[in-house]
C-alpha cells in the first residue's frame, strides 16, 4: 500500500471531467491510463487462468499451472489456495496487479472451446474452487478478475450470441460461482462477457451489474469489459461497466465527455466509474508502485514441486483392470511401448488467452523413460498417428538459421532491399502478437513481417506447406510464389480473427537446400491481435499405426498417450465432436489387439469418447496438468502418489447423450438454454441416462469404503471411512441433496445436487471419521413469483456417496 493514505473521494473530485473519463478506458492492451498531474499511475493487468503471461505472447517465461478443470478435479480447495498464492506471486513478477482469472463459466456442453479454462459443470464445485483460487491470489496483493459475467458458455458467435437464460436457471446455476466469489472471497474485479444476456450486451446489463452484483451481493470492486467487449458509450457507463478494455478507447474518450456536457450521460455515473478504477489501484498498491514494473521470470524448485503435485492430484484414474497400475515392478519381457501423439510432446495448457510460455516443461516420454530405464526396462516409442489441426511447425533440424524481419510499412516485407525495423534469429514458425511487434507500440498494429530460412528435406516426396495468418501471407520457394492466402476469408485461428490455413503440396528432393521466404502484410484495423503460423508436413511413408502395432507386439505393456492440443481446445472456437482427433481411436484399438496390457492416458481438457474402453486395462484422465505434466503423470503411474482426482464433469458415451445437444450452439444469433437447470449430472441423474463415467467418479489404488454417516447440523455431517487395503490413500466423499417434497416443482427440478465434499486421507488399515461441510446456500431455491430466495420446503435427503451414481448412505434433514 501507499506510504501516504490516499483519499479516493478527494482524488477523484480533484480531476477534470476529461481526466475522469480518461480513466475509464485502457491506455493500451494491458494497462490503464495514468494522470501524471495528480500522481495517478498506470496499472497493468495480465492473462490468465493457468499462469501470468505478461504483456507478450512470446515474452518472458512464466510458471504454467494446471488448467481449471484439472484444479476442480482435485476436489481440494486447500491445494487450489496454494496455486492461487503462486499465481499471485507470478502476477507481481510480470509487473501486473490484476490477473484476468479465474474463469468460472459452467461446462454446459462438453465441447465448449474454453471448458479447460473453466472448472466444472457443477456450480457449487466451481464456486468452492474459485473462492480458494481468489483467496490465494488476493492474499498476494493482486486482484483477481473473475470472468466472464455471465452466460459465456460457448465460443460459437461469442461476440454477438444472445444467451437466453431464465431467471431461476441463472440464479441457481450460472450466477452461483460469481456470487460466492463476491460474498465469500471479496473478489476485487469482475469481467463482463462478450455475449448478450436475454437481449442486452453483458457490459450494458444494468440489472446484473448494478442490481445483482453491486446491490444484492455488495460488490465494491471494479467491473471491466472483456477485450473489445464493450459495445456502447451510454449504456455501459450507466450499467456500471467501469473500465473499457483494451485501449485506446473505442466508445468513451472525447465522445463521452461531450455526451456528459450535453446532459446525455450523468456526470455522477462517470465519477462513480472513475472512483472504482482509483479504488482498485489503491487496493492493490499501484500508487506505491508508481506504475507497472519490469516483467521478470520466477523459477524455483518450490514452484515446480507445487505444480507437479497439483497436476498429479487432478488426474483421475477411470479404470484399472487387474491392478495393472501402479507400475511397481518390471514386466516379464524387457520392453515397454510408449506411444501416441501426446507422448513425446504432451499438452500442458489449452489455447487462446490461457497461452503461457512455461518456465520448465517436462513431457511424458522422457519422464516415463527415465523411470523405466531405472528398472532396467527398454522403452520403445513411436507417435502412432498425428493430430495436427494445422500443419506442424517448421522442423528446425532441417533448416538453416531462421530469421524474422519486421517492417513498419507492410509492403516493405515484399522488397528484398528494404531495411527491416528489427531482425532476429528465431526458433519457431508460430507467432501471436498483441500490438505492433515491429515498433513495440501497444496501439493497433500496421506492419510487415518476413520469415526466411533454407530448408533441406531429408526424404524425397510430396511435402505440404501451409500458412495461416492475420493479414495477407505468401510463401516463396527459391524466389517463386507457391502459395498466397489473399483469397482466404477471415474466420480461422488467432481468436477467430485470422484466416484459416491454406496448404500447397510440392515434390521436393532430399538433400537439396531450398530458400524459403514467408511474407505477412498486416494492415491497420482496430483489433490488436496479429499472428502467423507457417507449417510443413513431411511425406507420409507407410502406415504409422501398423508400425506402432508391430512395436506393441514386442512389449508386455503399452502406455498410449492420446488427447487434444491447443489447436483443438482453445478460446475462439468450440470442438465439433467429443471424438479424439485423427486416428487415435484406431491406434488404441490396434495396440490393444497387439499386446496384453494397455494403459491409456487422455491428455485433454474436456471429456472424450472412449469406444475402446472395454479393450484396455487402465485409463487415466490427465487433463492439461501444467508444465510438469510428464513428472506428474509418472508419479501417478508408478504409485509415488495416490490417484485422488475425481471427475468434475460427466463423461458422456456420445455427444448426442448430452443435455444441451439439441440447443447448442445456437441458431439465428440466439443460444437458448432450453435444458434450463438440467446440465451435467443433474440431467443424467434426473432422466436416467447412463453416462460413460458419472460426475465425481474416480478410483484409487487403496480401497476406502464409507462405513457410517451422521448429521451434525444442517450444514455439517460426519462420515466414517475405512481403508481395508495396505496402501495409504484418499477418498473424496460427496454429499448430494434430494428434496423429498416435489409437489409443484418445475420440470427441470434436478433429482439431486452437490452440496458438500471433502477429500479425506485414510492410512492403510485405518478408520477415520471426518466432517463434511455443506453448502451454506444449499437449501435455497429461487422463487419466480416473489423474485427472491426461498428455503426449500419439507424434508431433504442427503445422499452420501463416491460419485453422483454411487450413493453409500442416506440421511434426512429439515431446513
Amino acid at each position: 500500500m501507499s506510504h501516504h493514505p490516499i483519499n479516493i473521494d478527494e482524488l477523484v473530485d480533484s480531476l477534470t471531467l476529461a481526466e475522469q473519463v480518461s480513466l475509464l478506458a485502457g491506455r493500451n492492451i494491458w494497462e490503464t491510463e495514468p494522470i501524471e498531474r495528480v500522481g495517478i499511475p498506470s496499472m497493468r493487468v495480465s492473462d490468465g487462468p493457468v499462469g501470468a503471461r505478461g504483456t507478450d505472447f512470446n515474452g518472458p517465461a512464466s510458471v504454467n499451472t494446471p488448467c481449471g478443470t484439472s484444479l476442480a478435479a482435485t476436489f481440494d480447495p486447500a491445494l487450489v489456495l496454494e496455486v492461487g498464492h503462486l499465481l499471485g506471486k507470478e502476477t507481481r513478477a510480470k509487473g501486473a496487479r490484476v490477473l484476468l482469472a479465474p474463469t468460472v463459466n459452467l461446462h454446459r456442453t462438453p465441447i465448449g472451446g474454453r471448458n479447460f479454462e473453466c472448472m466444472s459443470e457443477d456450480p457449487y464445485l466451481t464456486a468452492e474452487t474459485a473462492v480458494a483460487y481468489v483467496n490465494g491470489l488476493q492474499a498476494e496483493g493482486v486482484a483477481a478478475c473473475i470472468k466472464h459475467y455471465v452466460g459465456n458458455d460457448t465460443e460459437f458467435e461469442r461476440n454477438t450470441i444472445d444467451s437466453r437464460i431464465d431467471e431461476k436457471t441463472l440464479r441457481e446455476m450460472y450466477l452461483v460461482p460469481f456470487e460466492a466469489a463476491v460474498e465469500d472471497a471479496h473478489v476485487q474485479s469482475v469481467m463482463t462477457s462478450y455475449n448478450r444476456v436475454n437481449g442486452t450486451w453483458a457490459a450494458d446489463e444494468k440489472r446484473l451489474l448494478a442490481d445483482v452484483l453491486r446491490g444484492e451481493w455488495g460488490f465494491d470492486g471494479l467491473v471491466m469489459s472483456d477485450w473489445f467487449g464493450l459495445n456502447s458509450m451510454k449504456e455501459g457507463i450507466e450499467a456500471g461497466c467501469d473500465l473499457e478494455m483494451p485501449g485506446p478507447t473505442r466508445h468513451r474518450g472525447q465522445a463521452l465527455v461531450d455526451a456528459v456536457e450535453r446532459g446525455e450521460v450523468s456526470r455522477s455515473d462517470v465519477r462513480t466509474a472513475a472512483r472504482s478504477v482509483l479504488a482498485l489501484l489503491n487496493k492493490v498498491g499501484a500508487f506505491a508502485d508508481g506504475g507497472p514494473g519490469p516483467e521478470t521470470t520466477r523459477d524455483n524448485p518450490e514452484d515446480r514441486a507445487l505444480v507437479r503435485r497439483a497436476g498429479a492430484a487432478g488426474m483421475v484414474l477411470l479404470k484399472n483392470e487387474g491392478n495393472v497400475l501402479p507400475i511397481v515392478s518390471a514386466p516379464a519381457r524387457p520392453n515397454v511401448l510408449i506411444v501416441g501423439p501426446n507422448a513425446a510432446k504432451g499438452e500442458n495448457r489449452g489455447g487462446g488467452s490461457a497461452h503461457v510460455n512455461a518456465t520448465h516443461l517436462v513431457h511424458p516420454l522422457p519422464a516415463l523413460t527415465e523411470r523405466f530405464t531405472a528398472m532396467g526396462v527398454n522403452v520403445l516409442h513411436t507417435a502412432g498417428c498425428a493430430i495436427n489441426k494445422r500443419l506442424p511447425e517448421l522442423d528446425l533440424a532441417l533448416c538453416g538459421e531462421v530469421r524474422l524481419d519486421l517492417f513498419t510499412e507492410p509492403a516493405d516485407a515484399l522488397s528484398p532491399t528494404a531495411t527491416p525495423h528489427t531482425s532476429k534469429a528465431i526458433t519457431t514458425s508460430r507467432f501471436m502478437w498483441f500490438g505492433d511487434p515491429a515498433t513495440g507500440s501497444t496501439q493497433p498494429p500496421e506492419f510487415g513481417a518476413r520469415l526466411s530460412t533454407t530448408f533441406t528435406p531429408d526424404i524425397d516426396g510430396t511435402w505440404q506447406f501451409g500458412v495461416s495468418s492475420v493479414g495477407d501471407a505468401t510463401i516463396l520457394i527459391d524466389g517463386e510464389t507457391v502459395l498466397s492466402n489473399i483469397d482466404v476469408v477471415v474466420g480461422g485461428g488467432f481468436f477467430g480473427l485470422g484466416k484459416a490455413e491454406k496448404i500447397v503440396a510440392l515434390h521436393l528432393q532430399a538433400g537439396r537446400a531450398y530458400d524459403i521466404v514467408v511474407t505477412l502484410l498486416r494492415p491497420r484495423t482496430d483489433m490488436s491481435v496479429s499472428g502467423l503460423h507457417v507449417g510443413v508436413q513431411r511425406p507420409v511413408v507407410g502406415d504409422p499405426i501398423e508400425e506402432a502395432a508391430a512395436l506393441a507386439g514386442q512389449a508386455d505393456l503399452a502406455i498410449v498417450i492420446v488427447g487434444t492440443n491447443d489447436d483443438w481446445e482453445s478460446e475462439g472456437w468450440d470442438r465439433d465432436t467429443i471424438d479424439l482427433p485423427g486416428r487415435q481411436n484406431e491406434l488404441i484399438e490396434r495396440i490393444a489387439l497387439a499386446t496384453e496390457h494397455v494403459v491409456v492416458v487422455v491428455n485433454a481438457g474436456s471429456p472424450v469418447a472412449m469406444p475402446w474402453l472395454d479393450q484396455v486395462s487402465a485409463v487415466v484422465m490427465a487433463w492439461f496438468p501444467g508444465q510438469e505434466l510428464g513428472d506428474s503423470l509418472a508419479d501417478l503411474l508408478f504409485g509415488d502418489v495416490e490417484p485422488s482426482g475425481r471427475l468434475p464433469v460427466t463423461f458422456p458415451k456420445r455427444l448426442e447423450d448430452t443435455p444441451a445437444f439439441e440447443h447448442h450452439p445456437g441458431r439465428n444469433g440466439v443460444a437458448d438454454y432450453a435444458e434450463r437447470r438440467l446440465i451435467g449430472y443433474r440431467w443424467y441423474d434426473t432422466v436416467g441416462r447412463e453416462p460413460l463415467f458419472p460426475f465425481g467418479f474416480g478410483l484409487g489404488y487403496a480401497n476406502i469404503e464409507v462405513t457410517n454417516a451422521l448429521v451434525r447440523s444442517l450444514y455439517s455431517i460426519d462420515v466414517t471411512l475405512t481403508n481395508d487395503s495396505d496402501r495409504d490413500g484418499f477418498q473424496v466423499v460427496q454429499v448430494y441433496a434430494h428434496r423429498l417434497h416435489r409437489e409443484g416443482v418445475r420440470a427441470d427440478e434436478p433429482d439431486q445436487k452437490l452440496v458438500g465434499f471433502a477429500k479425506v486421507a485414510v492410512a492403510a488399515g485405518a478408520t477415520v471419521t471426518a466432517p463434511v461441510r455443506l453448502d451454506a446456500r444449499g437449501y435455497r431455491e429461487w422463487n419466480e413469483t416473489t423474485n427472491d430466495w426461498n428455503t426449500i420446503p419439507g424434508r431433504v435427503q442427503l445422499r452420501v456417496g463416491l460419485s453422483s451414481r454411487d450413493i453409500r448412505a442416506t440421511l434426512e434433514v429439515t431446513p
